[in-house]
């Protein structure tokens, strides 16, 4: 007798990786039917993580055995990550990829500036969303000038654009649903560029943060549905509440030593933040001759004001200095400078066990890109 799909979403939901849903995808076309649902790839990936598969930088740099994500990575070895299934975009510039989440990629035209080299406070109008597994795209409506009309342009500092989850009022929203969102900083005023495929249009926030006069905003990080910029020399967290789309700030502790803060925003339980900071200053009983995480949680005291309490210090190995790469798929993913003739080694910390392991190698050279999680192909959604 069959079994009712209610009863096969629960069983599924207990599989402990999404290549366990692969394999049991491809068993019959009932289990598939009910693997490829929206309702249940939104409840597994509420559950599990999407894998760590690798750095994306131009094409996939991926997870190396014995790590556990690197069964999954290999599934990617025939996706066209760099995209280059797009069409010329409407000027005829190429195109360069901004952003990554959801196993989606976002792009915009390279702009280049004075020498032919890349302007990042250049106003971007045109965008495109891939997914590089089923090699589909999704052009986006050019920004409107009465939009653009907001933004002097000689006051633009910095242009950052990004994916993100659908809003809590996209009607419709599904997994197919997402929005792209472009940070415009000026030197007075911070100008937010929001589109949401459920709305089909742009939408404009101009908004003044005095914490932006401090200096330039550092990495992104993604937390409980807030996207959050250490402000550079000012112990400031920019946060900004992609559920609201509210600004706000929060202070940070003074960093352990005189260099600059190497530091990632994670999320803890009951929706508080979690911080991760690369130091040389571990506390008490700590082995001092190497760099370490010191891993702190967000509270609040009895006047309703932040704090960050320290939870725990995890060791790294020796012999490597340490910089922070970025956050995805439940793992923090950090480079491994060596002291000596080593190659450069990439390490990922569990962000629910905290366990630290070998991430890949690329031998003398420094990879910058982004990192890519997502589903095995075969669980993509079937549009974007």
């Amino acid at each position: 007798m069959a079994l009712p799909d209610e009863l096969l979403e629960e069983i599924f939901l207990r599989l402990a990786a999404a290549a366990d849903l692969t394999r049991a995808s491809a068993a019959c076309v009932s289990f598939r039917r009910v693997i490829t649902g929206h309702p249940f790839l939104r409840r597994f990936r509420t559950l599990h993580a999407p894998p760590l598969l690798g750095i994306l930088c131009g094409g996939l740099i991926p997870a190396q055995p014995p790590h556990p994500s690197a069964a999954a990575a290999a599934a990617f070895a025939d996706a066209d990550l760099s995209c280059s299934f797009l069409p010329p975009s409407r000027d005829g510039r190429a195109w360069r990829h901004r952003d990554g989440r959801d196993g989606r990629a976002l792009f915009s035209p390279a702009l280049e500036g004075i020498g032919g080299d890349y302007n990042p406070s250049h106003l971007a109008t045109e965008f495109a969303v891939c997914d590089p597994l089923h090699r589909r795209y999704l052009l986006l409506p050019a920004l409107p000038d009465l939009l653009v009309g907001q933004v002097h342009r000689p006051d633009i500092v910095e242009c950052e654009p990004f994916l993100a989850p659908p809003g809590p009022d996209d009607v419709g929203a599904d997994w197919s649903s997402f929005r792209v969102m472009y940070l415009v900083r000026c030197t007075t005023k911070l100008v937010l560029f929001v589109f949401s495929t459920c709305a089909g249009q742009w939408l404009a926030n101009p908004v003044t943060v005095d914490v932006f006069r401090c200096g330039a905003a550092m990495h992104r990080f993604y937390a409980h549905g807030c996207f959050c910029w250490e402000v550079f020399r000012s112990d400031k967290l920019l946060v900004l509440d992609a559920r609201r789309i509210e600004f706000s700030t929060i202070d940070l502790p003074t960093p352990p030593g005189p260099d600059v803060r190497k530091m990632a925003i994670v999320e803890a339980g009951g929706g508080r933040l979690g911080m991760l900071t690369i130091s040389k200053h571990p506390e008490p009983g700590a082995d001092p001759g190497a760099d370490h995480l010191l891993y702190a949680v967000q509270s609040k005291d009895a006047n309703a004001t932040n704090q960050w309490q320290s939870k725990s210090v995890i060791s790294l190995p020796e012999n490597y200095r340490y910089g922070i790469m970025g956050v995805a798929g439940g793992y923090l993913l950090l480079t491994g400078y060596p002291q000596d003739n080593r190659p450069i080694s990439y390490f990922s910390l569990n962000l629910q066990t905290f366990q630290l392991e070998w991430f890949c190698q690329t031998g003398d050279k420094v990879i910058f890109g982004d990192l890519y999680a997502d589903l095995p192909p075969s669980l993509s959604p079937p549009t974007l």
